[in-house]
């Protein structure tokens, strides 16, 4: 005669464990490198900009020959395309920030009041330096390199 068996129907609880415990170490992965791929994002923001400010002063320099001490806000300060730019990493903050200091602008140091932000430095009559602060406030161009970007009329 036949003889019945119960076919086996479902999954047992350690096929199950071993399901989600893998499925888990592939999300902590997948969340580590979104966290770091994010922040590159929030840095390229920050660099464009820097350059579209970089741009900015240039076009200025150029309506009106000279860009001296106090221009760099009267510059950026008035114009449209500001508004429209975002600070990544604090929606609060400003995009742009003024250096008076010539050693406050190639200092790497941690200053978390500027993260995001570009940052302007004049150094003479129409010599303009701009470079970027990271998430920790760090330089995100090397300011003795080409990558800080001049923003010269000659």
């Amino acid at each position: 005669m036949y003889s019945f068996r119960k076919s086996k129907k479902g999954f047992t609880l350690i096929e199950l464990m071993v399901v989600v415990a893998i499925i888990g170490v592939l999300v902590l992965l997948g969340l580590r490198a979104y966290s770091s791929q994010k922040e590159r994002a929030m840095n390229s923001i920050v660099k464009a900009n820097a350059g579209t400010i970089q741009t900015m002063l240039v076009g200025y320099m150029g309506d009106h020959d000279i860009l001296v001490q106090g221009d760099v806000a009267k510059a950026l300060g008035a114009v449209i395309p500001l508004e429209n730019m975002i600070n990544p990493y604090n929606d609060k903050a400003n995009i742009y920030f003024e250096e008076t200091s010539a050693s406050n602008f190639v200092d790497n140091s941690i200053d978390a009041d500027h993260q995001g932000m570009a940052v302007c430095i004049l150094i003479g009559p129409n010599d303009v330096r701009v470079n970027a602060r990271g998430k920790l406030g760090e330089l995100l161009m090397t300011p003795t390199s080409t990558r800080s970007l001049p923003a010269n009329k000659y």
